[in-house]
Order: structure tokens, then sequence, then C-alpha cells
């Protein structure tokens, strides 16, 4: 009985129970202009012997996913900075692989901040991580959530109230600088986009002519060895003829009936 009481008691302090994956999140600089850039780095630790999974993991494991829930008006510019992964290959199977993180890595995105925004703006969200060590894995969550500070203008700026009909110079400034980024990153897209689709039709075409080419030469071949057997009236081993067109034509010649084995032979 003590020694069921002792692994009830193992099996509630083991790892299982554990935090196994923790975040911290942060924002550089801590105040912005309006129409500025700010960082924010996702600083994820987690536990030593165990890891999580890089968002490319090529394997069947959960790779980490981060889903915000409040951007107030923020824009990302550019892409995502991920940590280099390690990779693990199966000793048994060279072909199995998997992109782990472990130990301290971190995150970084890149906003804009809107020229019309709040004073403070929130930036929130949740991730969801599979943790794994050599034994087992396990699902984990959390949320996390910081603030921006929004710097008022210079004291040499402008900074009479205005209305959309009227904004001011560095109102005017910072959404040039938002739409610019924008155009540019649209572009990016659409050019990478049209490169795909330049060969995805590439492949298609060589696959289709492929296709194609092995239909032919499959006809012809079938096309030559019909009219090969045809004009030879060739026989198999067992004495019957190979072409079922030709057999029918030496039966009716020799007015005799015609004989098909149950192997589908003639």
């Amino acid at each position: 009985m003590k020694y069921c009481l002792l692994a009830l008691l193992l099996a509630f302090l083991s790892p299982l129970s554990a935090e196994l994956i923790s975040l911290r999140a942060q924002v550089e600089p801590s105040a912005v202009k309006r129409g500025g850039d700010v960082k924010l780095r996702l600083q994820f630790t987690v536990e030593n012997g165990f890891h999580a999974y890089h968002k490319d993991n090529p394997g069947y494991s959960k790779p980490l996913k981060i889903e915000f829930t409040e951007l107030s008006g923020l824009t990302q510019i550019g892409e995502t900075t991920w940590p280099k992964y390690h990779e693990h290959r199966d000793a048994s199977d060279p072909s199995w692989v998997e992109y782990e993180l472990n130990g301290v890595f971190d995150l970084v995105y890149t906003f804009r901040v809107p020229a019309k925004a709040a004073d403070t703006v929130t930036i929130a969200g949740k991730f969801e991580a599979q943790v794994c060590d050599a034994n087992a894995c396990q699902d984990k969550s959390g949320d996390f959530s910081v603030q921006v500070t929004v710097e008022a203008a210079s004291p040499g700026a402008e900074t009479k109230p205005t209305d959309a009909a009227n904004p001011s110079s560095e109102e005017v400034a910072a959404l040039k600088k938002e739409l610019a980024e924008t155009r540019k990153a649209l572009e990016e897209k659409v050019g990478s986009l049209a490169e795909d689709i330049a060969a995805l039709k590439k492949d298609l075409g060589g696959s289709r002519k492929a296709t194609e080419d092995l239909s032919k030469a499959l006809k012809e071949y079938l096309n030559a060895q019909h009219e090969k057997a045809a004009a030879s009236g060739a026989k198999d081993e067992h004495g019957f003829y190979e072409d079922y067109d030709f057999a029918i034509a030496e039966a009716k010649k020799q007015g005799k009936l015609l004989l098909i084995d149950f192997n589908g032979e003639y």
C-alpha cells in the first residue's frame, strides 16, 4: 500500500504538472511617436530537458503558435524573426527530422503605430506550444499583454486640434510613411505570388507534356505489339494465338470453332 501511495506522490510531483514553458513579453522602445515603429519581443523559456517546435517543423509535432487578440490598430511590418532551431534526427530513420527550440529564445515582431493612435495602445495575444522530452509531450498555452506609450507631438510641432479634412503636417507625414510601407509590402507579396504562379504553370506544363509523351509512347507500343501479333499470327507456349482478331479471322477462314481457354486465351 505504501508503495502505491509513493507512486501516486511521485506522479503528482512529476513534470506533468510543471509549467515547462514560460513567456515574457516586452516592447522596444516603450514609448514611440505616431507613425513610428515598435518592436515586440516574446521571450520564451523552456525547462531544461524539454523543447518546443519551430513554426517550420517538418515532423509530426505541433509547432509553436502565436495568435494576437488585440493590436489597437497597429500593423505588422516585415516578417517575424524566429530563432535558429536545432535539428533532431532519428538514428533508426534518417529521413525523419524535427526542428526543436529549447532553452531561452525570442520571437521579434515589428509594428507600425497608426497616425491617429491613442496615447496608449495595447498588444495582447496568446500562445500554444507542444512541449516534449524524450519520454512524452504536453500541450501548453498562455497569454500575454503589453502597453505602448504613444508620445505627444514635440514642443515645436503643431498642437492645435485637427480634423480629417485638415490634418497636421505630422499626421500627413505619418500617413505617407504608412502608405509607402503598406504599398511596398503589397508589391513584394504580389511579386512573390506571381513568381509562385509562374513556377506552378511551368511545372504543370512539364507534367502535362510528360504525361502526353508517355501516353503516346504506350499507345504506339501497344499498336506495334498488336500489329506484330496480327501479322505473324504469333502463338504462346500452349499453342494459342496471342491476338483475338487474328484468331477470329483464322477460325472463319478454316471454318472452325474458336476455342477460348479459362485464362482468356484463344
